[in-house]
């Protein structure tokens, strides 16, 4: 038998199965099959349909669900803005720790006057060293001013405008400050190098100095008070050929971290150029 042959046979049999079916049906005589039927058939259906229902239910929105996911999203909020309140809290702790030290400080020096000022900016140069103050004219701030901290003198006010003041740190290779030694009371110059850091210069070879001695502003010039800290020496150059000698000063402010400076307001430069020049012939 070949295979179109066999398809042949196979569709008369299903033709005659279902006339047989439809004729049973009619008769009657199938009501006893489909009763037994209907007993598993209903229950697949509905087991089929419970599982529609639930995974309809997955995606048909859920008032209890929104609401759920409201208020996370408002604890949430909440989280992220007292986190932001705790960040604020430790700066301001941070500030007031500062301005402590720099009461402290005022407290020590009740002769002077003071302004505080936030450091706003930095001289980006390698070459230079300056700092920009958020103060100026406005607040009483003049040129030539002393800034200082808890830890000592920072420099001088070069340049001003109503609301922002340029100071030249005495780390700056143009500054050079009358300095006098703490313990010896010899005197001699601080001058700022290109690196950044301080040399006690113009020392006798009779000055007696050693690492570790306080390094403090003598007032000689008239340009700074007398007594504020400029660091202490850390290393002693002294050559017997030479006249004088040198001391590397490790400056007692730590100008990479400045935050808070206090301006001392009520101090007057002297100006001693024409005190030291001959007076004119008659």
């Amino acid at each position: 038998m070949t295979r179109l042959q066999a398809r042949s046979v196979v569709v008369v049999v299903l033709l005659l199965a279902s006339l047989g079916l439809v004729v049973l049906n009619q008769s009657g005589q199938l009501d006893f099959v489909k009763g037994v039927l209907a007993v598993p058939l209903t229950a697949i259906q509905r087991g089929v349909a419970a599982l529609t229902q639930g995974a309809v239910g997955v995606f048909r929105s859920d008032p209890e669900a929104e609401a759920l996911r409201a208020r996370n999203a408002e604890l949430e909020a909440q989280v992220a803005e007292l986190q932001n309140r705790i960040v604020g809290y430790q700066e301001d702790e941070a500030n007031l720790r500062i301005l402590a030290s720099l009461l402290d400080y005022a407290r020590t020096a009740p002769e002077h006057s003071y302004v505080a000022a936030n450091v706003i900016g930095r001289d980006t140069s390698p070459f230079l060293s300056y700092i920009f103050l958020d103060i100026g004219s406005d607040a009483g701030v003049r040129r030539d001013m002393p800034v200082v901290t808890n830890e000592g003198l920072v420099g001088l006010v070069v340049e001003l405008h109503c609301c922002a003041a340029k100071v030249r740190l005495i780390t700056d290779p143009d500054s050079a400050i009358q300095a006098r030694l703490q313990n010896s009371r010899d005197e001699g110059v601080v001058v700022g190098q290109l690196a950044g850091g301080l040399e006690l210069q113009y020392l006798s070879q009779q000055a007696e100095l050693n690492p570790g001695d306080v390094v403090l502003t003598s007032g000689v010039s008239g340009r700074v008070p007398a007594g504020i800290s400029l660091g202490k020496i850390s290393a002693v150059q002294r050559l017997d050929y030479e006249v004088l000698q040198k001391a590397i000063v490790a400056p007692g402010v730590d100008f990479t971290r400045l935050e808070i400076v206090l301006i001392i307001t009520n101090f007057t430069p002297v100006d001693l150029g024409p005190l030291g020049e001959p007076a004119p012939a008659p």
